[in-house]
């Protein structure tokens, strides 16, 4: 059995981005083992998100960037969204992927293995990992693999599910310098909300995607049929090629991950509850919690138990509140989420969403929603609580 000062679990975005940050300072010194079942040799998922000028990490692999998005919202609200002191970025995931691994690359203290892994657990003398090629050790093991308890009854459990398909048209048909952030015109049905955006690369190419929030996925031919129709109606395509497509599930859930007694295994990524639970967004929030990570165990020698403050608590609430209401079908998720983009200005809607908001401004955003609607979502929500 061979011994780490830290192994993590699992080489995606969360397990990456904590061995980037790790790396950047003295931590580079400690042991460091990476296990993951693939090697991430493919482009097999997008991020999207915003973030104001000069703060990110990773802005040497942003494939595009923009100052402005269209909104098309339901009844008809259009417009094209100033995003002031904020850019839209995209990031592929093979960029991301290749830009930390050759980073690491110089690191001999850095191991990469590729291997599933068959049991994790957490002993008096450490975090201790089984996979087919051997047992492992180590003072603290980040594990990004193990998945929520989805059905739990007393949390609300839905799922962002997603296709997409990066096409090219014989002529011009995309705005290279404005994607398509939300588009709601598409048909709304069941629980939750569907939605359809556009990333340009060019004039005659883009990822064209179509996400759902619900509690269930579709049959595999029911994506492709909603792109051709999103292609089709709203985007007036109609000859084009494939070049490239991608499909994911993201969790979006109240669950509170689990932590080990003996604080070993550190639960990180989707399974450390990294994705906000009201969006399905992760990218920033995995930046921000893996760099807290790595505060910690510089300043404190260990990570810490996250603290349940008061205002951890209401963000907590916010983003139970609006899933109950999605869950309940209490308003239409198309026209929340127009009367937020429509009647907020967007900096301030973003701070709220990446929770950078004051008490007043949370106040100001949430006057903008179906009150009624989501008092009894805020309702059901404690009561489920108890």
């Amino acid at each position: 059995m061979k011994r780490y000062d830290y192994i993590i679990a699992g080489g995606g975005l969360a397990g990456l981005s904590l061995a980037y940050y790790m790396n950047q300072s003295v931590l580079r010194n400690k042991t460091i083992l990476i296990i993951d079942k693939e090697e991430k040799k493919t482009n097999d998922r997008t991020w999207c998100f915003w973030e104001k000028v000069g703060e990110s990490s990773f802005d040497p692999v942003v494939f595009r960037r923009w100052n402005e998005v269209y909104f098309y919202g339901s009844n008809g609200f259009e417009e094209k969204l100033n995003l002031g002191q904020y850019t839209y970025k995209w990031i592929r995931g093979i960029d991301f992927y290749d830009y930390v691994r050759t980073e690491l690359a110089g690191n001999p203290n850095v191991t990469f293995l590729n291997a599933a892994i068959d049991r994790l657990t957490d002993t008096s003398d450490g975090g201790f990992v089984i996979t087919g090629d051997g047992q492992y050790i180590a003072d603290y093991v980040f594990d990004s693999i193990t998945p929520l308890d989805m059905e739990n009854p007393k949390r609300h459990n839905m799922l962002q599910h997603f296709k997409g398909w990066e096409i090219t048209t014989p002529r011009p048909a995309f705005d290279p310098t404005c994607p398509v952030m939300m588009d709601y015109r598409v048909e709304q049905g069941g629980v939750g909300v569907r939605f359809g955006y556009v990333l340009p690369v060019s004039d005659t190419r883009a990822l064209v995607e179509y996400t759902l929030f619900s509690d269930k996925l579709l049959e595999p031919a029911d994506y492709d049929r909603e792109l051709h129709t999103y292609l089709r109606d709203f985007l007036k395509i109609e000859d084009f090629t494939i070049e490239d497509e991608e499909f994911g599930v993201i969790p979006m859930t109240d669950e509170r991950p689990k932590t080990s007694k003996r604080n070993h295994v550190i639960r990180i990524g989707t399974s450390g509850g990294y994705v906000k639970a009201s969006t399905g967004y992760a990218f920033k929030r995995t930046q921000r919690f893996t760099q807290q990570l790595v505060t910690e165990l510089l300043t404190k020698g260990k990570p810490q138990r996250r603290q349940w403050t008061l205002r951890r608590w209401f963000k907590d609430l916010q983003d139970s509140t609006l899933l109950n209401v999605l869950l309940k079908g209490r308003y239409p998720g198309d026209e929340v989420f127009t009367r937020l983009y429509k009647k907020n200005p967007t900096p301030r809607l973003f701070a709220f969403l990446d929770e950078e908001t004051s008490w007043w401004d949370d106040l100001r955003v949430m006057s903008t929603v179906p009150i009624g609607a989501f008092m009894r979502g805020l309702l059901d929500a404690l009561l489920k609580r108890f």
